[in-house]
């Protein structure tokens, strides 16, 4: 029996293969964006959620509101703090910290050359304590967790890691193997663990002693000593990890945290509110307000876009098979009677019917089989890296199947009862069916567009808000400079040394050496406050330093005093060869500059008033003149307004790069090739054993809005299939109209009636339907888009014209789809339109 439903459905597929072809098209755009989707989500939903005790394992984190420079969220906390949470805390099981270490690595060999491999950023190795593999599960191919970091001196790879530096030696001979970190901490590998084959953000590969620290030259570097000092200092790169006792909850974590922040954290008088709380692992992934230094973050309410726009495709997808199937119900009219008469049962026939459309949406699952894997490779930059379309995955078929199944009703059971429930004596008459279902076919048809229309206006004002921050006058020069970040292992001399050279090089205009452009990508202030030595004001401001090169190449305009200038004794070097993680540098006496925004919060009246006046600050350290005001210019992205700035000039930069302003005359690809390579000979002359990465500052501008470019190709992918499937069920929808009035087109056409008449008669209906839509699609998408914009504090206006364009668009492409369709019946003969059967 069931074998006789798949023949006659497919007999009847085959017998309308333009109907079929056009519900395959559809379901196929649909269900490919599903499971692209789905991929998606899948992968980042996947981070964090395989370790043994999950749910019990949290981050301890920091929530601090200040009244006057609001709230920041920290993902460190004081050590006095981790040490109390572990003697005095009930229902914490086990709490670790680690901290963040980057070095280059020597593998030394005996009677061979050392083999060197560079450091990695972000860094993949930590500083732990030893109860960390306690929170964190791991298998152990060789060593124990319990002693492997007991000792000083000693490191745990992982298997990637250990075969990259000691190649296809086997595991237990690496054992006891040394390893050189930075030239001079020499550690012995101590245990090898197996590399975690799930998603982690955690996914580290070196893992060194805490108690080195201490007896090495680390204890030197300023934020490691400060992460151990067991005092309540704030310090910089350290994670804390705690694991709950089973029945216990994070609340009651957070009231014992309440007393202890209460007593040691808020001085008296402070209007700071200090919460310490904690996060849950899998939370990790998805959350932007704490920063660390291994997260790669995902953007949740991205996600929710993502799944919501496939929902839609979907649906539309749907709703065009239920409009071309109940549309066509005076086609099978007279079969559905014919097989009543004879005895078929009305569920018979709607298994009959959703068997037709269960072989259509299999048909369109293998269509989509083959367009999501080169789909996925034309939008390899916007999917996640590691992102893989696996077919032999049996959660991928789960979700296939289950989009079969529930495609499958989706679309064809309504068709199935609307065309089982009709009586036999009608449907063989067939008379006035066609119209039963009219208001619903057009109420499906305005529903497509608009959700067609939301996507076209989303296209269009986010598309425009991206120009607007990638496009918008910065205060500053970004075209044509290259960013070249220099290696912290060396003393700042030999920057400035590499700076010089390059200045000689032709084809390079200007060479600053700084700690950074002026913009970067921090979205709240830094922290750094200015004060002036003859008043009381105080003001948080933005810090940007650099040598006397840095104002001119990036093109800040001064509107009073002048640049400053950097001593010539200031390139001594005072900086140790390694220096990184917050070195405590001494007290800078410089020449200081500030933007407007800062001389008005100053309580100055104009620029040249602040001239001459002594500012400031207490950390870092930084005491000298006013000599300049600069016009504003953005320092963070544009989510944020202009903040208060200042600049100050030095050559000792423990951190830092190069910013190099290229000439641009010629413009030509083959000049830009030459100096860079030029540039790169000179680079391998000072720093023989690093490698050469640069790159254009208005490509890391753009990064910034990262999120932002990949949601406007989010919105230009849903529009481009949701117009295409709403259009092709359109054109479906007025060819079975045309059909169904042949002879009365034939009749009007021997009557007199034009070509543009007939047109203008079948696209009427329709271009009406899509004239309402727009009235209802247009406040709804401005809701949305009017709140999306509300993050930026440069933002668009969503004007009038956006709608007017978006509905002629609309209009524009139903009447093409119409047309088209109506164009051919009207020129048909009218004698074959006439003729009798």
């Amino acid at each position: 029996m069931l074998s006789n439903y798949f023949k006659i459905a497919w007999r009847n597929l085959a017998g309308q293969k333009s109907t079929a072809i056009i519900h395959i098209l559809g379901l196929a755009m649909g269900i490919s964006a599903c499971l692209i989707i789905f991929l998606i989500t899948r992968f980042e939903f996947s981070y964090d959620r395989s370790h043994p005790d999950g749910e019990r394992i949290y981050r301890v984190v920091l929530d601090v509101d200040h009244p006057v420079y609001g709230k920041s969220y920290r993902s460190q906390i004081p050590y006095a703090a981790a040490l109390t949470i572990q003697r005095g805390f009930t229902g914490v099981e086990r709490m670790a910290n680690f901290f963040s270490y980057s070095a280059r690595v020597t593998v030394p060999e005996a009677g061979k050359p050392s083999r060197r491999f560079l450091e990695s950023y972000p860094s993949k190795t930590i500083i732990p304590q030893s109860s960390y593999f306690d929170i964190f599960s791991y298998q152990w191919l060789y060593g124990n967790a319990a002693t492997a970091l007991e000792q000083p001196f000693r490191v745990v790879l992982t298997e990637s890691r250990a075969r990259l530096y000691f190649g296809s030696l086997p595991l237990g001979k690496i054992i006891g193997r040394e390893l050189i970190y930075d030239d001079s901490l020499h550690l012995t590998v101590s245990g090898i663990v197996k590399d975690w084959e799930q998603h982690s953000d955690l996914a580290f590969s070196e893992f060194i002693s805490l108690s080195t620290v201490g007896t090495s030259f680390l204890k030197h570097v300023s934020t490691l000593k400060q992460a151990v000092r067991p005092d309540w200092t704030m310090p910089d790169y350290t994670q804390n990890f705690v694991k709950l006792s089973k029945g216990t909850t994070p609340r009651q974590f957070e009231r014992q945290a309440v007393k202890m922040v209460n007593a040691h954290m808020i001085r008296k008088n402070d209007p700071t509110t200090v919460r310490m709380t904690l996060e849950p692992l899998s939370a990790i992934h998805f959350d932007p307000h704490y920063e660390d230094f291994y997260s790669r973050k995902a953007n949740l309410p991205t996600l929710y876009i993502l799944m919501g726009i496939a929902t839609f495709i979907l649906l539309i997808a749907a709703i065009n098979f239920i409009n071309l199937s109940t549309a066509q119900s005076m086609r099978r009219a007279k079969e559905i009677g014919i097989r009543k008469v004879l005895g078929s049962n009305r569920s018979g026939l709607v298994l009959q019917l959703l068997t037709e459309t269960f072989i259509l949406t299999c048909l369109a699952v293998i269509c989509s089989l083959l367009i999501v894997p080169p789909v996925l490779r034309i939008f390899r930059d916007f999917m996640p890296n590691g992102l893989e379309f696996e077919p032999s995955d049996a959660f991928t078929w789960i979700f296939l199947l289950g989009t079969i199944l529930f495609t499958s009703l989706l679309a064809g059971l309504y068709p199935a009862l609307v065309l089982s429930s009709y009586l036999p004596i009608r449907s063989l008459q067939a008379r006035g069916m066609a119209r039963q279902r009219g208001y619903f076919r057009k109420g499906l048809i305005v529903f497509q567009f608009t959700i067609s229309l939301v996507f076209i206006i989303g296209t269009i004002v986010i598309g425009s808000q991206t120009h607007l921050l990638l496009d918008k006058d910065l205060g500053f020069t970004k075209d044509a400079i290259i960013s070249i970040q220099t290696s912290d292992n060396y003393a700042t001399n030999k920057r400035n040394m590499l700076a010089e050279r390059i200045r000689q090089l032709p084809g390079v205009g200007m060479v600053s050496a700084c700690w950074s452009a002026p913009m970067i990508n921090y979205n709240h202030p830094e922290g750094r406050i200015l004060q002036l030595k003859d008043k009381p004001t105080k003001v948080e401001c933005a810090e940007r330093m650099g040598d006397e090169y840095y104002i001119p190449l990036f093109g800040i305009k001064i509107i009073a005093g002048r640049n400053f200038t950097t001593p010539r004794n200031d390139t001594v070097g005072f900086v140790p060869a390694r220096a990184p993680y917050g070195f405590s540098l001494p007290p800078t006496k410089s020449e200081i500059l500030i933007n407007e925004t800062c001389a008005r919060q100053l309580g100055f009246k104009s620029p040249e008033d602040a001239i001459g006046h002594f500012a400031y600050t207490s950390y870092p350290e930084v005491s000298g003149p006013i000599v300049g005001v600069v016009a504003d210019f953005h320092s963070q992205s544009l989510f944020s307004p202009i903040t208060p700035t200042y600049l100050y000039g030095t050559k000792n930069l423990w951190n830092g790069g190069l910013q190099v302003k290229l000439v641009m005359q010629a413009k030509s690809a083959a000049q830009f090739k030459t100096t860079l390579a030029a540039i790169e000979k000179s680079w391998k002359e000072i720093f023989p054993e690093e490698k050469f990465e640069y790159r254009f500052l208005d490509e890391s501008i753009a990064a910034f809005y990262d999120k932002e470019q990949k949601t406007a190709k989010i919105t230009n992918a849903a529009m481009i299939i949701a117009i295409f499937v709403s259009c092709m069920g359109l054109f479906g929808l007025v060819t079975f109209t045309a059909e169904q009035r042949t002879k009365e087109i034939g009749i009007r056409k021997v009557l007199g009636a034009s070509v543009s008449g007939i047109v203008a008669l079948l696209s009427k209906d329709f271009l009406q339907l899509v004239f309402l839509s727009i009235l209802i699609a247009s406040p709804i998408a401005w809701y949305f888009l009017h709140r999306w914009l509300q993050d930026f504090a440069y933002r668009i206006t969503i004007s009038w014209w956006i709608f007017v364009l978006a509905g002629s668009g609309a209009i524009a492409m139903a009447l093409i789809t119409v047309s088209f369709r109506a164009i051919k019946a009207a020129i048909a003969n009218p004698v074959k339109s006439l003729r009798t059967e």
